[in-house]
């Protein structure tokens, strides 16, 4: 009797896999039932459709993403485009929302790495780490009009987890850059990482990850979500994906989830997001995107160019210009807004002998006649405002 109690005991589960258990349970019957409550929306006529991208969260697979968004915007119309992210799938939205060059984006990714790496990785201050932010962001151009902008187009949305009380929530990006960072890095946000949870708009939430895959808004039918992750197929064939996506990797990176690689492995990373989104371009077309008629803006040679040139230990400082020879419809009109409300963009101008350099829509640099332009009767009208 004895014998039996002890091998009873020995194939009993323990209690910390019966909890995970349990939680994994529910939340895949919550998942279930946020998708089964947009089944009795009705379908988006073809015509009038906006392709909604949404992104998973990713660990520390960052520069994967970076590869998917750097092919979708040398690929596609992306002015359409509805877009969602949970934790480090909210990497790189912002820059197919508000044309944000995309080597200024990899970059900040670069700055931020080696903050950490100096800073540690664990305990960070959550108000501190909003304002680190927000002072990368305005290096790259990142302005309260380019937010106030996008939280007018209801765009662009971002997965977090409401502690009190516990629901996943879809919010959309909100209209000051302040409080875009502190929804950004809310999403991001787990403790023992950030001493608290974070704090938008003076309420708590962590990572979306732990309430959603996927963050989609209520308004939206699940079957026309074009859904990307950084897992293979058969690992989002179990809750809580409980599905495939429409852009994933056919290989596992377990180790790149939760460690920071060098940057020569990073561009491996990048490479692989980019073929693997190439091979679904003829899908992609297939749910909605628009593909442009003389792509790729940028070949991938030029990116492979302006990676090799970056020189991890002695990073480029973060400037808010085009880094590509051709730059998009989205960033055409970003550089439109930084021309226009921009401050410090407008005394560059003027200044005279140092001229920034702007793609324009011909894939040539802005000639010293578009610099004038900006010395004109509208950058006055900038500086009384």
């Amino acid at each position: 009797m004895q014998l039996l109690q002890l091998r009873a005991r020995k194939w009993r589960m323990p209690t910390t896999l019966r909890t995970m258990f349990w939680l994994l349970l529910l939340r895949a019957l919550y998942s279930l039932h946020r998708r089964r409550a947009t089944a009795s929306l009705p379908r988006t006529l073809q015509f009038d459709r906006k392709p909604f991208l949404a992104f998973s969260g990713s660990g520390l697979l960052f520069a994967y993403y970076h590869g998917v968004v750097t092919y979708i915007r040398d690929h596609f119309y992306v002015d359409n485009l509805q877009l969602s992210g949970i934790s480090g799938g909210c990497s790189t939205l912002l820059a197919l929302a508000m044309g944000i060059d995309l080597y200024e984006v990899l970059l900040l990714g670069l700055h931020m790495k080696k903050h950490f790496t100096k800073a540690g990785v664990y305990l960070h201050d959550f108000g501190a780490m909003v304002e680190v932010l927000v002072s990368h962001f305005k290096q790259i151009g990142i302005s309260d009009e380019d937010v106030a902008q996008l939280s007018k187009r209801k765009q662009c949305y971002m997965g977090v987890t409401k502690c009190f009380p516990l629901q996943h929530c879809c919010i959309n990006t909100p209209a000051t850059l302040r409080e875009l960072v502190s929804l950004l890095l809310s999403s991001m946000s787990v403790v023992p990482f950030f001493r608290t949870p974070g704090v938008y708009q003076g309420k708590y939430y962590v990572d979306g990850g732990f309430s959603a895959m996927y963050s989609v808004p209520e308004n939206h039918r699940w079957d026309e979500v074009i859904k990307v992750t950084c897992f293979p197929w058969w690992s989002t064939l179990l809750p809580p994906a409980m599905g495939v996506a429409d852009v994933q990797p056919s290989r596992f990176m377990p180790t790149e989830v939760f460690v920071l690689y060098p940057w020569a492995h990073q561009q491996e990373l990048i490479r692989r997001g980019y073929e693997d989104t190439k091979k679904q371009h003829d899908h992609l077309v297939e749910r909605g995107l628009r593909p442009l008629p003389n792509a790729p803006l940028t070949p991938w040679s030029e990116w492979s160019s302006l990676f090799a040139a970056i020189d991890e230990e002695n990073l480029p400082p973060l400037q808010a210009k085009c880094s590509t020879m051709v730059s998009s419809e989205m960033e055409r009109h970003h550089l439109e807004i930084l021309r226009t409300y921009s401050h410090s963009d407008l005394h560059d101008a003027l200044k005279g002998p140092r001229v920034r350099r702007l793609s324009s829509s011909d894939g040539g640099s802005r000639s010293e006649a578009n610099c004038s332009e900006l010395c004109s009767g509208r950058a006055a009208r900038s500086f009384r405002r």
